[in-house]
């Protein structure tokens, strides 16, 4: 059995919730004082093959469809603003605790025989299954209960007089129907079966005791005689005498939520249009008392999860979608409100993103890009805590969070087995090559200084040049990995006595901080004291926008047996550590997650920070081109006083003091390549270094005084 694999994780869901309290103020017509009107220049770059979809050619039984790059009206290749704009407020969200609300709500379903005694063998057997035929009458949902007994499907195929190879080829009910007819009439015999209680056993004979119709609800798995876990069985319905029973609403709708995009459902539904149903459509229910408690298309069906999406949304915190306070994504992408005329346009505008000089096109193999489907709990339910899986059935469930996928190396995953053969589910996508630069302008207005730096941070996460955003289309697969680079801005401030041209650089450095401080002051008012960007949830985002190295477990399953094995308790903690290893922000006790906050501002402090911190960049920048014409002893040396500095200034964390001490190894081990000049720069280093209080530093300098 394999290990957990998948292509994504979560970043996981907080319970705490930042609602600003300017938000009653924000607007496109009254200038916030502090507010800024402008431009950001920005330059885009691939960093692996990138597809971001414009016109499309349907798949069909002989060829894969097509995904076009998308194109404007000149045939440029080009990226619409509209999915810029997705792919930063996404990351914005979750950079300033926003509220999880982009869920579409829906009651999923669940058929799970993983175990014997797990939450749905429990909820299927706790009462025995029934039958009948559903219709709708007088504006509502009924079913007729009837009897039914089990038809192996050999004593079908014979009774029907229709070839074995044929019905074993049809794995669906719609094309079994098509050979044997609909639901047909049939006079049959009985006896119980062996070793299943109250179960029948059917076999046809013209002059039958019993009457009644076929039944068959597809093939799932392997044809009937390919080995013991086939399934063998259909079914006869039969002796409708029973009452009427009335289908409620919500069960309905839950069946619906299951069943509505399936084409199983849609074949019965055009039946039943078509008036061509005597009965109705064949079904499985369950009762509580006398009421229709759930039913389904075949004897073990899917059942509807207890609660919703948006249910388990609530579990972690209702302010995610229950509080219509805008969060920070909301106040500068724009939302719309609940109430008429409520809302607020975008004080952002995103230009379409032209690509700048040539860059090759190529056409990706077939592939399969499914539609995200949240169903395996192990991965998108948070488990218990108590040694124990949750699901949707349980009123403390908890969706795990965003959902992201780490980049990686690009690895387009080949459809294999039966898959491979079906055309009709496979696409192939134009990608333009890595390496590929496009830019863009983005536009803002009436920005508050905090608002523009959460912008800032969420362009290149706070500076990271390194980390990647994922865009446009196959990204299970390392496509669309893009970073962004600011290349130039325009700034004007609201107050007409403030300067911003000045250093715009300090002056947007100083913005990042201010966001800085929001966050830093929010976590630590819900009684957090960890710094915001080492907290577990900011930490997440971080780390799968990191390029990884090739990870087998940052790809699917080959085999949807492995994912209902993953399913079973014993690997419980494989899950957890795969999918649940961050924790979201719970704030401590009195603590009110729906009071919209605000922050102390150091913008004048932050603007003299930001002088200080540009001059380091610039130093580094500087230290890292003399690095790239250096030899490698050179450059070692060059570390060395860079970390000296550092760490004899009294603020270096251990991970610094820890490098210097690495690299000061790592010269004593090289120190015979030195020529004798570098060697007396070495000495002079050690013993400056060696000053340091701390243990390791200490001992590298005294190996290297003592040796070189």
């Amino acid at each position: 059995m394999s290990l957990p694999s998948a292509p994504y994780r979560f970043v996981p869901l907080s319970r705490l919730v930042l609602l600003p309290d300017w938000a009653d103020q924000a607007s496109h017509d009254q200038p916030f004082a502090d507010g800024l009107c402008g431009e950001l220049h920005l330059n885009l770059t691939s960093h692996t093959p990138l597809c971001v979809g414009g016109e499309q050619t349907p798949s069909n039984p002989h060829e894969a469809g097509k995904v076009h790059f998308f194109r404007t009206p000149e045939r440029q290749l080009a990226i619409p603003g509209t999915s810029l704009k997705g792919m930063l407020r996404n990351t914005m969200e979750i950079a300033s605790f926003g509220r999880f609300k982009q869920v579409e709500d829906q009651r999923l379903g669940v058929r799970d025989i993983s175990e014997a005694n797990n939450f749905y063998g429990r909820e299927i057997v706790s009462s025995p299954v029934q039958a009948g035929w559903l219709s709708f009458a007088d504006g509502q949902w009924q079913i007729q209960p009837c009897e039914f007994s089990r038809l192996h499907q050999e004593q079908l195929i014979r009774h029907c007089n229709i070839n074995k190879d044929n019905w074993t080829r049809c794995g669906t009910a719609s094309k079994r129907y098509a050979l044997i007819g609909l639901c047909p009439p049939v006079r049959f015999g009985r006896e119980p079966m062996p070793k299943r209680s109250n179960q029948w056993l059917a076999t046809p004979r013209a002059n039958g005791e019993f009457q009644g119709n076929i039944v068959v609800t597809g093939q799932p798995g392997p044809a009937f005689d390919r080995g013991r876990s086939a399934k063998k069985y259909e079914f006869i319905f039969h002796d409708t005498t029973h009452a009427h029973l009335m289908v409620s609403p919500p069960v309905m709708a839950g069946f619906r939520q299951i069943h509505d995009s399936s084409d199983e459902w849609s074949f019965w539904l055009s039946k039943l249009n078509e008036g061509t149903l005597d009965k109705g459509i064949p079904v499985f229910f369950h009762k509580q008392g006398e009421q229709v408690k759930s039913l389904g298309l075949a004897m073990m069906y899917k059942l509807p999860y207890s609660h919703s999406l948006h249910d388990a949304i609530r579990h972690t915190h209702d302010a995610h979608l229950d509080n219509q306070t805008p969060d920070l994504a909301d106040l500068i992408f724009g939302y719309l409100g609940e109430e008429q005329r409520s809302g607020l346009r975008g004080r952002v505008n995103i230009g379409m993103a032209l690509l700048e000089g040539d860059a090759a096109t190529e056409w990706q193999a077939p592939c399969i890009l499914n539609s995200p489907k949240p169903t395996f709990y192990p991965a998108y339910v948070r488990p218990d805590g108590k040694g124990g899986f949750r699901q949707l059935m349980e009123r403390h469930s908890e969706l795990s969070g965003w959902k992201r996928y780490p980049v990686k190396p690009f690895d387009l995953q080949r459809p294999e087995g039966k898959a491979a053969d079906n055309n009709k589910t496979q696409v192939r996508l134009e990608t333009v090559e890595a390496g590929a630069s496009f830019r863009f302008t983005l536009r803002f207005h009436n920005l508050r200084r905090v608002e523009l730096g959460a912008l800032l941070w969420s362009l290149d996460f706070g500076g990271r040049a390194e980390l990647r955003h994922g865009l446009g289309m196959g990204k299970p697969f390392g496509l669309g990995q893009v970073s962004l680079h600011l290349a130039g801005q325009r700034l004007r401030a609201n107050n007409p006595n403030e300067d911003v041209t000045g250093n715009p650089g300090q002056y947007l450095q100083a913005c990042r901080k201010e966001f800085h401080d929001l966050m830093q002051q929010t976590l630590e008012a819900a009684g957090q004291s960890a710094p915001w960007e080492k907290c577990e949830p900011i930490q997440a985002l971080l780390e799968y926008a990191r390029p990884a190295q090739n990870d087998a477990t940052l790809s699917y399953l080959p085999e949807p047996k492995d994912f209902v094995a993953l399913r079973r308790t014993e690997h419980l903690g494989e899950l957890t550590a795969t999918f649940h290893d961050k924790a979201g922000i719970s704030p401590q006790a009195g603590f009110n997650s729906l009071q919209p906050r605000g922050y102390a501002s150091r913008f004048n402090e932050n603007l003299q920070q930001a002088e200080t911190e540009l001059q380091r960049q610039a130093a580094r920048a500087a230290l890292e081109q003399s690095k790239a014409n250096a030899t490698p002893e050179e450059a070692r040396l060059m570390d060395i006083r860079a970390l000296r500095d550092t760490c004899a200034g009294g603020s270096a964390t251990g991970t610094q003091k820890d490098n210097l001490a690495r690299t000061l190894n790592e010269a004593h081990a090289t120190s015979m390549d030195l020529d004798e000049a570098q060697k007396a720069e070495l000495r002079q280093l050690a013993e400056a270094c060696s000053q340091i209080d701390y243990k390791k530093i200490q001992q590298a300098c005294k190996k290297i005084l003592r040796d070189v």
